[in-house]
């Protein structure tokens, strides 16, 4: 078991170091109940008063973080940062004024000590631009990897991390059972078979060199999933199961082939030459009418019994890494 962890982390870069230690915490305000509103609350609240525009933000839970996307529940934050004029957001200060007993810094009843003004957040966000970027976010508990990518400026709750990145194809890799075999045997599961999202391990997760061709082809399928996982995109979601269920075993296959290359290509096992001839589509340049036509197609060719694509990823259980990440076996002596 060892020597496969060994090798994986030989395999390339740790993530800290390719995104510069830039993991981040969500906000904790210290009273949710005061600063994260609905709908309806943020719309009287700019009715009142078109300031409270300004330090209204969408806003996301833990439990709003799923594997590929975000779904969002229409819930936005208070953002009063320190050294915040609550003045100049009128409407915002007499909702706050209902929970100021509760909101006072150090008191009995109140939040814990600090250096802040009752109606501020609590927690000192110096990085909160960042989450304005384009970012992965995951929630600080999961039982399976649960990486999202969020493209929309959302603001973060304290039971969430976030990596702000413009490398979309990290999702395919942070949710491949590679990495989560990986993170798992070096970070252990916690009761009920759990993982936590502590940035000292999730440094740790290598980055495999990959071309920029390769990147794409993991950007194109990571995108085709998000797609597939809106809610939206049909009323029938039993119809699309077996696409993605098979873009996901797909996915797995290439970041498989980007650790044990080696291993594969021994086998004559090649998953991005195959990608790159069934030439997944760019999302962005289609119509969202015409996206699942174009998917469904590719899945077609990709799924059919003579494709070679579908020989090669049932054949990757031949390999003994594989075997082992995937729970089937224990590595030989």
């Amino acid at each position: 078991m060892f020597r496969y962890i060994e090798y994986l982390r030989s395999a390339g870069k740790p993530l800290g170091e390719y995104v510069q230690g830039r993991f981040f915490y969500g906000i904790k305000t210290g009273l949710n109940e005061a600063f994260v509103v609905d709908r309806a609350t943020r719309d009287r609240l700019v009715a009142e008063h078109t300031s409270s525009t300004q330090v209204l933000k969408p806003f996301l839970r833990g439990r709003d973080v799923k594997r590929w996307r975000c779904e969002p529940e229409d819930l936005w934050l208070i953002f009063t940062r320190r050294g915040c004029d609550i003045k100049e957001y009128p409407a915002i200060l007499e909702h706050l004024k209902q929970f100021k007993k509760q909101l006072m810094p150090g008191v009995p009843g109140g939040r814990k000590p600090g250096s802040y003004e009752w109606y501020e957040i609590q927690d000192n966000v110096a990085y909160w631009q960042e989450f304005e970027t384009t970012k992965i976010a995951y929630p600080d508990i999961y039982e399976h990897q649960t990486f999202a990518w969020d493209d929309r400026g959302y603001y973060l709750g304290n039971t969430c991390y976030f990596i702000p990145t413009d490398q979309k194809w990290f999702v395919a890799l942070l949710n491949s059972p590679l990495v989560e075999w990986f993170y798992g045997n070096i970070a252990n599961r916690i009761r009920g078979g759990y993982l936590r999202a502590f940035s000292q391990f999730m440094q740790q997760v290598p980055i495999p060199c990959a071309t920029p061709d390769q990147q794409r082809w993991c950007e194109r399928l990571a995108e085709a999933l998000i797609w597939l996982h809106n809610p939206g995109v049909t009323g029938e979601r039993a119809p699309l199961s077996p696409m993605t269920a098979y873009f996901e075993q797909w996915i797995n296959g290439l970041v498989y082939e980007l650790f044990l290359a080696d291993d594969l290509h021994a086998r004559h096992l090649r998953l991005f030459d195959e990608t790159a001839k069934l030439a997944p589509p760019d999302l962005s340049k289609l119509t969202e009418r015409d996206k699942l036509s174009r998917l469904h197609e590719m899945f077609t060719r990709a799924y059919d019994l003579n494709a070679p694509l579908r020989a090669m990823l049932f054949s990757l259980t031949s390999l003994e890494p594989v075997r082992i990440i995937e729970g089937g076996s224990q590595p030989t002596a």
